[in-house]
């Protein structure tokens, strides 16, 4: 029987043939059909880096502020490996699989496809205010209203910001400016005392000059000084002046080139929600780059400020005591901002996180990084994780989160022993009633590197601090003495809270040998002398506070 002629199949097969025992034709049976090899999943850092720097060049112009050169330099270097890191559909978890790429950028770019609210009035609650006029009557004295000086203070900031120098977005705030213009001081007045956020911005260099200089500034109102959040070359400054020394706090740095979430070698569970948060069926979350140096949009500030607001006025309502809160002017200073945003299905934006450059570091500050209470749980973690994935494209490998307090003092310097003991016994006193745990916790999620970060100090030119200059920083960190007072007569009026509260785990290195009596007439002469100076207040610096 002659066997019909088999027609040869498009793909060539090498394989030597066998003769079956009908004498057809067949493959060896070793031999297997190939499967289709399935598509390797791409990183989400991939997706939002894609996402957030097709925004970035979509919307760009030609001359912007030299202050945010350098993201912008580093983005525009590998702007031309963008749509191929990853794969051309990359990008598509963030928006509906389905969209086209006309569609795409339109989308993510919420900046253009949703409607504009700059035309509507925003009822703001009020700020802290600014230095009274008759202590800015000096040719040294500026703050951000100041348009002459706009410019010097934001390349300064450029150059020699740290995370202490977040004030410089509280209009309460004050800039001191040598005459030659090439350093500054950033400080708030409160209780007849200069609080200086962090160290000078200018070279070390310079820090005779300026300060001596301001020192002729101070002595016409009789203010003393102090300095809150100091590091680096100007605590090694003052210890070779015999200053006093405490250190009460530490910069937390995440390092976005080798971040154990962010390469999603850690954190499986917020990249899970991550993911769920920007699936176009199940979060509906997309994200959104503003850099106001590239552009300029009154609807989008007025939607991040409204947010800003409305997480303020949440956290206000809190009873619980919190620490070292700022109120910033998210805007005050825009060309040194970058602001990553959320918008929900809806096309309202429920969240943001501001970049800010610090550049002693040649780095980032996240803050503030929050969500709208109403939005959905995960978005500042999304925010955060975004960030991330933006300076990972950029090359940056500094992102810090800013303060985290330490529940005890650690090293002390320029203080005698007997006053460090006091000084010891008194801070974990105060500090022990305040939630600075959770921001531990809360820090520690995202991996941390514990190789940049840095220790934090207060430094008194004076030997001892003065009850003043004490109530003065407890002011400027947001903390009330005086509730504080109130809750331990609260706590010891009540035996059976008092037997029950758990011990704190971690004890400071002195023992609280300060009896029941004692310990309650300091705190009481200090919450005395914080109400005395209240009501003589010159009205200099006015504290937001938290409750």
């Amino acid at each position: 029987m002659d066997i019909p002629p088999v027609s040869t199949p498009q793909h060539v097969d090498d394989s030597p043939e066998l003769l079956l025992p009908d004498r057809a034709r067949g493959k060896p049976a070793k031999q297997q059909r190939r499967k289709a090899k399935p598509i390797k999943k791409s990183m989400l850092l991939d997706d939002i880096s894609d996402c957030l720097v097709y925004q970035f060049y979509t919307h760009r112009k030609l001359n912007p502020c030299q202050c945010c050169g350098s993201l912008i330099d580093r983005l525009r270097s590998v702007a031309s490996n963008s749509s191929t890191s990853s794969g051309s559909g990359s990008s598509r978890t963030l928006v509906d699989t389905a969209t086209s790429s006309e569609t795409l950028s339109c989308k993510n770019s919420s900046v253009t496809c949703y409607p504009s609210i700059s035309d509507v009035p925003l009822d703001r609650p009020a700020h802290s205010a600014p230095m009274k006029l008759k202590y800015r009557e000096h040719a040294n004295i500026f703050c951000l209203d100041d348009l002459k000086t706009t410019d010097t203070i934001k390349q300064l900031a450029a150059d020699y910001g740290r995370i202490s120098h977040m004030g410089i977005l509280d209009r309460s705030y004050s800039f001191f400016m040598n005459e030659a213009r090439t350093a500054a001081l950033s400080f708030k007045v409160q209780n007849k005392v200069a609080i200086v956020e962090g160290e000078p911005l200018c070279d070390p260099d310079s820090f005779d000059g300026l300060l001596a200089e301001f020192e002729e500034y101070r002595k016409r109102f009789g203010w003393s000084i102090a300095f809150m959040g100091a590091s680096g070359a100007f605590v090694d400054y003052a210890r070779e002046r015999s200053w006093t020394t405490l250190q009460f706090g530490r910069e937390r740095v995440l390092n976005p080139m080798t971040n154990d979430v962010l390469l999603e070698r850690s954190g499986k569970r917020m990249l899970v929600q991550n993911r769920q948060l920007l699936d176009p069926v199940k979060g509906g979350i997309t994200l959104g780059l503003y850099v106001p140096s590239h552009e300029d949009d009154l609807g989008l500030q007025r939607e991040l400020i409204s947010i800003y607001d409305a997480w303020r006025l949440e956290r206000n309502r809190s009873s619980s005591p919190q620490a070292f809160i700022t109120v910033y002017d998210p805007f005050s200073l825009p060309d040194l901002m970058t602001y990553i945003y959320t918008r929900g299905p809806d096309g309202v934006a429920n969240g943001f996180a501001a970049l800010r450059k610090i550049g002693a570091n040649q780095g980032y500050h996240i803050d503030p990084c929050i969500a709208a209470p109403d939005a959905p749980r995960g978005v500042s973690d999304l925010l955060v994780f975004a960030a991330l994935a933006l300076l990972n494209r950029a090359g940056v490998s500094y992102l810090s989160f800013g303060y985290e307090p330490l529940d005890t003092l650690e090293e002390i310097t320029g203080m005698a022993r007997p006053i460090e003991k006091v000084t010891r016994t008194l801070y974990h006193h105060t500090f022990q009633r305040l939630p600075i745990g959770g921001k531990k916790a809360y820090h520690d999620k995202f991996r941390p590197d514990q190789f940049q970060e840095s220790s934090l100090y207060l430094i008194f030119p004076a030997a001892v601090p003065s009850p003043r200059q004490v109530v003065a920083m407890a002011h400027i960190a947001n903390v009330s003495i005086r509730k504080l007072v109130f809750a331990d007569d609260k706590a010891s009026a009540n035996p059976k809270a008092k037997k029950s509260r758990k011990p704190n785990k971690e004890v400071t290195d002195i023992p609280d040998k300060t009896s029941s009596l004692g310990d309650k007439m300091q705190r009481l002469n200090l919450s005395k002398l914080s109400i005395h100076s209240s009501q003589r207040s010159d009205g200099t610096g006015i504290v937001e506070r938290a409750a």
